[in-house]
């Protein structure tokens, strides 16, 4: 075995990033990913920018070591050959609205009659029932609806989304973990089920903490309303963070770095109530002594004092530090001509590790190979072709 999911084959119905990052994921751990995109247009990402060579960079992200095949689903032979596929697939995978799916013939009682085994997964925004049911789901409106959205951003002003995609590439974790599990079941019964994973509820995993002290407390988190919560302070050229968290007396610490008498002695920091009610002044005084040295002089400093820091990067640093070269983050791919960098496999595995090995496809690439696999006949393919039921 080369590979951890050698063997396995997944029929890709997903589309943007959450459903493209998890199936991303089974690829590149050795699956045979086979992405379904409509003719003409295919994965909506693919209209996303920015681009290069006339290709979406978001697209590529997400969709390397698969192949590409466009169908019109909505037709009868389009749907025939998904039950092909499905014959022989060990996974299907759909972040479509509920409903969709069984609307088009390809509902999980639909496709367990043509076989049993087959791994049924849905990335969806709230669910496959429910109140919400029918909302359209969205990455923003999860983080809305999930409590997250409402505490990003400073008291007084409105929320600010998050810079990244987190509650997708967290739902696509989730359904990634969601469709081992099942595989793993399968081994054990032979039977195949349905995964339903939900960004709300992805939402809410990221918050554990929070939602267990409101639920268990009846309280209400405030949106950054401690200035240290973000420990964000600014040096003479740029941006550091730091945090005493895991040390027994933190101000006592940070006091010795900064050079300033033992803060842990002032009355207004005595404890812990008193520090988060005397913060700004707390946060005051440790600017007022960091401005006027250096990232990397404070960085330094506060490591030898065993208190978490950092500078901080911008974009464009962080892709081109000596660490992220050195675990191979980032990879280069090459399709003819044609070259990207893009993030490679952040599981690293001793024995059976997942790589990057072919570039992402173009729509419809593989549409012809694929169909001589299932045992179609050229002059079939053409038919269908002409018949605009594959491009």
């Amino acid at each position: 075995m080369n590979s951890s999911l050698e063997g396995i084959k997944v029929i890709d119905l997903t589309q943007v990033i959450m459903g493209p990052s998890c199936t991303a994921q089974l690829a590149d751990h050795g699956a045979e990913v086979i992405k379904i995109e409509r003719p003409e247009y295919g994965d909506l990402t693919r209209q996303f920018g920015p681009f290069k060579d006339g290709e979406s960079l978001p697209y590529e992200s997400y969709n390397r070591n698969k192949k590409s095949l466009s169908i019109n689903l909505k037709s009868e032979e389009g749907k025939k050959i998904i039950y092909k596929l499905v014959s022989e697939s060990d996974v299907i995978v759909n972040n479509f609205r509920p409903g969709v799916m069984k609307s088009l013939g390809l509902s999980y009682e639909d496709l367990h009659k043509i076989n049993k085994g087959i791994i049924y997964a849905c990335g969806t925004g709230f669910g496959l029932s429910g109140p919400l049911l029918k909302k359209m789901g969205h990455e923003s409106v999860a983080e809305a609806l999930g409590g997250f959205l409402a505490r990003n951003g400073e008291p007084g002003r409105k929320p600010r989304r998050a810079p990244a995609a987190v509650a997708d590439a967290s739902t696509g974790l989730h359904l990634t973990v969601g469709i081992l599990l099942a595989l793993n079941a399968r081994h054990k019964t032979g039977e195949g089920q349905i995964v339903d994973v939900s960004l709300l509820d992805s939402v809410m995993w990221m918050q554990a903490w929070e939602v267990s002290t409101i639920a268990n407390l009846d309280s209400e988190i405030e949106s950054d309303s401690n200035p240290l919560d973000s420990g964000v302070y600014e040096t003479s050229d740029g941006l550091i963070v730091m945090s005493g968290l895991f040390i027994q007396n933190p101000l006592k610490n940070i006091s010795e770095v900064i050079g300033v008498e033992d803060l842990s002695e002032d009355k207004r920091f005595k404890s812990m109530k008193d520090i988060i009610n005397n913060s700004n002044d707390l946060v005051e005084i440790i600017q007022k002594k960091i401005i006027n040295k250096s990232s990397a002089y404070w960085e330094k400093k506060f490591e030898e004092a065993n208190i978490i820091c950092s500078k901080i990067l911008e974009m464009k640093d962080a892709i081109n530090q000596p660490q992220i070269e050195h675990n191979k983050t980032i990879v280069d791919i090459e399709n003819k001509d044609t070259k990207r960098k893009i993030v490679g496999v952040p599981v690293r595995l001793s024995k059976t590790p997942g790589s990057v090995k072919t570039f992402p496809p173009k729509l419809g690439e593989n549409t012809e190979e694929i169909l001589l696999d299932l045992g179609y006949k050229s002059q079939e393919i053409e038919t269908l072709k002409n018949n605009k039921i594959i491009e």
